[in-house]
């Protein structure tokens, strides 16, 4: 088996030997072998960036793209100079808004699929209408959790994952239904 590196999400892509690899990543859906290198120099000697220019040049699979503050040509497809050097406000106030709420919370779980901290967005209530529990012979067909109960309900500001997990309440009800000596235990 081989392990491919996703360069976007840094998430391990497994690959049977003998089968084709992987064009795009299962993940977050960019392409793996489209990487690109941006490299911005700022306040660097104007030969040190014409140098770095001829390399990137003369490199023929077009991976590495350099470009100088005074380098003009080099920003024909940029619409705006300042767009590089001004960074989005809205993505920024997003950030710092993020960063807030997650502060705020108790629980802070990390998203399954990025790794980033998940919102707390609210909970569910789940009816007994809508949940059917299942029974274990080692509860003598009891079952570990009735309905009604409540889910908490986080989401990735990343990548948008939604992920519930049980109400607090419910965790301990659970804790101490299963802590309890049952009839037919030793």
């Amino acid at each position: 088996m081989a392990v491919v590196i996703c360069p976007w999400c840094q998430s391990e892509i497994l690959q049977e030997d003998g089968q084709e690899p992987e064009k795009y990543c299962p993940i977050c859906d960019n392409e793996l072998d489209g990487y690109r290198t941006l490299r911005v120099d700022i306040g660097e000697d104007e030969d040190e960036d014409e140098e770095e220019t001829e390399a990137f040049e003369a490199d023929q699979d077009g991976v590495g793209v350099t470009i100088g503050i005074d380098d003009e040509e080099n920003l024909d497809w940029v619409d705006d100079e300042e767009s590089l050097a001004e960074p989005n406000d809205e993505l920024l106030r997003f950030e710092e808004m993020v960063e807030q709420l997650v502060d705020e919370q108790e629980l802070v779980p990390e998203c399954p699929q990025c790794r980033e901290y998940m919102l707390e967005t609210g909970e569910q209530l789940v009816s007994a209408d809508h949940f059917r529990p299942r029974a274990f012979e080692a509860l003598d067909g009891d079952h570990p959790m009735e309905a009604p109960f409540t889910l908490t309900m986080y989401v990735c500001p990343s990548c948008f994952t939604v992920q519930s997990m049980l109400g607090d309440a419910h965790r301990h009800q659970i804790i101490r239904k299963l802590s309890q000596p049952q009839d037919g235990a030793q």
